[in-house]
């Protein structure tokens, strides 16, 4: 069973599905110092509920500054610790670019532009 959940602020949009102990997080908007807690509220009570693997679709993301990448990068340490997977997908090239400026690029693998997590619905808006 599919359950889809909609968190927002005024610059961030968090679609999460849960699929059995996968959960796919699709963002659109900007994340950055001012809405990074919302992130990693939903990823903590992903895996407070027992998700092994996340997939943070960021198609629909037009910015994230460093706040927002450290939310990922502790979320990639947690799983791992717990033998679990965060996949990224679909990175725009605005968000690449700070992957690769913070040489992390290969750590989390920002996923090919344009790609997106297998089974997720389209970003929020993306039929307007």
């Amino acid at each position: 069973m599919k359950a889809r959940t909609v968190v927002s602020s005024a610059y961030l949009i968090i679609v999460t599905e849960h699929r059995g102990r996968r959960l796919v997080l699709s963002l659109r908007g900007e994340l950055d110092v001012c809405n990074k807690d919302l992130l990693a509220g939903a990823i903590g009570g992903a895996l407070e509920r027992g998700a092994r693997m996340l997939v943070a679709d960021l198609s629909a993301l037009d910015f994230m500054d460093c706040s927002g990448l450290s939310v990922l990068v502790e979320t990639r340490k947690q799983l791992a610790e717990g033998q679990g997977q965060l996949v990224i997908t679909g990175s725009q090239p605005i968000v690449r670019r700070l992957f690769h400026l913070m040489d992390l690029d290969s750590y989390l693998d920002p996923g090919a532009p344009g790609a997106v997590a297998e089974g997720s619905a389209p970003p929020p808006g993306a039929n307007s």
